[in-house]
């Protein structure tokens, strides 16, 4: 049997115990909490087969923009705005030169190297995001501002991999802003590569849900230091059985940039809509695989959901991605 790696891709849905009182735990408090929690997630990512667990659903942060922002000096963060499906998150504006006042993400690292867990994925807010979703009242330019969130983000980031050890680290940098100005993507470039640059020993993954044109994410591809692209293709695909596969048609467009680098670089392939209840039947999970398989090696594609699941239920999450287990397992075996 060939192996296709599944994988978490973010957030899920916190338990009850947690979301509901989240911003009052304090202090070891919230540490005990936000473990039982994690503890209980993982377990559920282990039984549904996911080969990958990233951080066991981010139950240490509240939304992905606040999480880092708040650790840092420099920022005000004022009042919450719109992200999506009635989410929020409280947006900050940048008034002087910003510093990490304390890490992002070291107790989770500290927990899952205490576990003894070795598949997991860091998520990292990703600098351009950052940026463009920040108020910029300080630096000169936006440019400017991008690449000092990735200067912070380089610091966190290396601080990660010290604390993990010899072994590869997986880092994920979430940028869901990346392709939402055009004009801009040259930004994104840079300042994604200056989060990652000189750390040796990290496997650079690059999260885009959600884009107009992925074409324009391409085009920057083989000058990105990233090694995998966790991208979103469920949402937009039919779910009636089809050799078609609309959703998935810049699979071709991946591989035929990818067979211009000499290096390797692999696709994470989104094949579960978390913007919905709908649970996507493991048949339809298998053609979407089989469609990309016609354009990528089973060695360079990795399946996940389109992006976290904090949207949906613990319930409806788990079974999406059990479907996609057993999805992932027909083909496998049929390879």
């Amino acid at each position: 049997m060939s192996e296709l790696i599944t994988q978490e891709i973010g957030s899920f849905r916190k338990p009850a115990y947690l979301s509901s009182k989240f911003r009052s735990f304090k202090g070891d408090e919230f540490k005990s909490v936000a473990r039982k929690a994690t503890l209980e997630t993982l377990d559920l990512f282990e039984k549904s087969g996911l080969m990958n667990v990233g951080v066991g659903g981010e139950m240490y942060r509240w939304e992905m923009y606040e999480h880092p922002i708040s650790r840092m000096d420099g920022v005000k963060i004022f009042g919450p705005v719109r992200s999506f499906d009635n989410r929020y998150y409280n947006k900050g504006s940048v008034f002087d030169t910003i510093r990490r006042r304390e890490p992002f993400h070291a107790e989770e690292i500290e927990l899952f190297k205490g576990l003894g867990k070795r598949n997991i994925k860091v998520p990292v807010t990703g600098p351009y995001t950052l940026m463009d979703w920040s108020f910029n009242d300080h630096y000169s330019s936006r440019e400017e501002l991008a690449m000092a969130f990735g200067r912070l983000m380089n610091q966190e980031i290396r601080e990660l991999k010290a604390a993990w050890g010899e072994e590869v680290l997986q880092i994920q940098i979430d940028e869901p802003a990346a392709t939402t100005r055009p004009e801009e993507m040259g930004i994104v470039l840079e300042s994604v590569n200056e989060s990652v640059k000189g750390i040796d020993g990290v496997e650079t993954h690059l999260h885009v849900c959600y884009s107009t044109d992925y074409g324009l994410l391409f085009n920057i591809m083989p000058s990105l230091d990233v090694s995998v692209y966790n991208l979103e293709f469920a949402n937009r695909d039919p779910v009636s059985l089809s050799d078609q596969r609309k959703g998935y048609e810049d699979v071709k467009r991946f591989r035929d940039v990818a067979d211009t680098m000499t290096r390797k670089i692999s696709l994470g392939l989104g094949v579960t809509d978390i913007h919905r209840d709908f649970m996507e039947p493991a048949e339809l999970i298998e053609e979407r695989i089989k469609y990309a398989l016609k354009y990528v090696d089973p060695d360079r594609l990795r399946l996940n959901p389109d992006c976290g699941l904090r949207t949906r239920s613990r319930e409806v999450g788990y079974q999406k991605l059990k479907n996609m287990v057993i999805a992932r397992d027909r083909v496998a075996d049929s390879l």
